[in-house]
């Protein structure tokens, strides 16, 4: 079953705002993604958690290729299988 935008970013913020150690509400979604200063490899691992959430295949570059989770989202809202 598809993920709403509000899912997907949900999400993606929870993950973010642990590991960058920020209160959820921090987390804007068009805050560029290397803002939240995350080495690569745990962006990685926060993008196989997500590919594993979602039951789709992502780059492990997407937040970097995209830039924010705003367009993250999106971009995994028109690409996701109906």
């Amino acid at each position: 079953m598809n993920k709403t935008y509000t899912e997907i970013s949900g999400w993606i913020i929870e993950r973010i705002a642990h590991h960058a150690e920020l209160e959820s509400e921090q987390i804007k979604l068009d805050t560029e993604i290397v803002n939240f200063r995350l080495d690569s490899l745990l962006m990685v691992n926060i993008t196989s958690e997500l590919e594993e959430w979602l039951g789709m295949e992502l780059s492990p570059s997407i937040f970097w290729e995209m830039g924010t989770i705003g367009a993250t989202t999106n971009w995994i809202l028109e690409n996701q299988e109906a």
